[in-house]
């Protein structure tokens, strides 16, 4: 797996690590099933993020993905860092190998996460409600996935997943969504524990590449 030099120089010096003791907004996403875990505290004056520190549990390129994210959201005001996406945060470190696209979709969700306590703090809950993570779409009524799906079932879980969720990128998210995704399955019947990241990836890559043709 090739990365580029700038997802190697944020991997091996990473800005803006650390906690915002004084934090007006503290973050948290991920999930420790599915491998990456990450933190982010900001700083907020007048509308615009004026600090931005964060922890990141993770591969290479969640560290990466999160350092870049928190370069390009400072200075920002609340809604053009909004407007930063997963796919621009990957852009910005000249492409990620489409395995590890899931963690730039990481660092985005992080900070939806912050602004919602951000906006909970000041009282504003429907600002914050809007922001919350939406509901994994129910999946398209498909014989694929209605059969009984089990994780070793790899290449039928792909084809479940592809015709259950037809109007979805892969590559778009999160190794908490996909998981999210699998087990509304109406097929799947087996222990959501046993998951790991590295067969979430494995899936989601496949995934990829079937709808990719």
């Amino acid at each position: 797996m090739e990365y580029s030099e700038k997802v190697m120089d944020h991997f091996m010096n990473p800005r803006n690590v650390g906690v915002i003791e004084d934090a007006d907004g503290v973050g948290r996403t991920g999930n420790p099933t599915c491998g990456d875990l990450m933190e982010m505290s900001i700083k907020i004056d007048e509308n615009v993020i004026t600090d931005i520190k964060f922890r990141t549990f993770g591969c290479g390129a969640a560290i990466a993905t999160s350092s870049m994210a928190t370069e390009l959201i400072k200075g920002k005001t609340i809604d053009e860092a909004l407007e930063i996406s997963n796919r621009a945060i990957a852009e910005a470190l000249d492409g990620l190998p489409p395995i590890k696209m899931h963690c730039s979709v990481l660092a985005a969700d992080a900070l939806r996460a912050t602004l919602t306590d951000y906006y909970t703090r000041q009282g504003h809950l429907e600002k914050a409600a809007a922001l919350t993570d939406e509901e994994v779409a129910e999946p398209v009524d498909s014989e694929e996935a209605r059969e009984p799906l089990h994780w070793d079932d790899f290449s039928r879980m792909v084809r479940a997943l592809n015709s259950a969720y037809p109007d979805t990128d892969p590559l778009d998210l999160s190794t908490t969504k996909l998981f999210k995704m699998i087990l509304k399955l109406p097929g799947f019947d087996d222990n959501p524990e046993v998951a790991n990241e590295e067969q979430l990836e494995k899936l989601q890559m496949a995934w990829h590449e079937v709808r990719s043709g």
